[in-house]
C-alpha cells in the first residue's frame, strides 16, 4: 500500500554492501540458519558482519574478552 508522500523505510546497509554482496549475505545467512535453526537471526546476522568486516586478529581478540572477562551486567554473588 503507498501513501502519497511517504516513502518505504529501506534496508540498513552500514557497511555499504553491495547488490551482489547482499544476495551472498542473504545466501549466507539461509545456509547458517539450516545449520543452526535454533540461532536467532539478529545473532547470524552479527556473526556474518564481524566475519566479513573485521581482521582475524580483532575477531580473536573480542573471543579472548567474552572468555577472560565477566560480564558487566552478571549478577554478582
Amino acid at each position: 500500500m503507498e501513501v502519497d508522500g511517504y516513502s518505504r523505510k529501506e534496508q540498513d546497509n552500514p557497511y555499504n554492501y553491495t547488490e551482489d554482496q547482499l544476495i551472498e549475505k542473504k545466501l549466507a545467512l539461509k545456509t547458517m540458519k539450516e545449520l543452526w535453526p535454533d540461532v536467532p537471526d539478529f545473532y547470524a546476522e552479527i556473526i556474518y558482519d564481524m566475519c566479513k568486516n573485521k581482521t582475524q586478529e580483532e575477531i580473536d581478540g573480542i573471543k579472548e574478552k567474552v572468555e577472560n572477562e565477566p560480564f558487566k551486567y552478571a549478577k554478582k554473588d
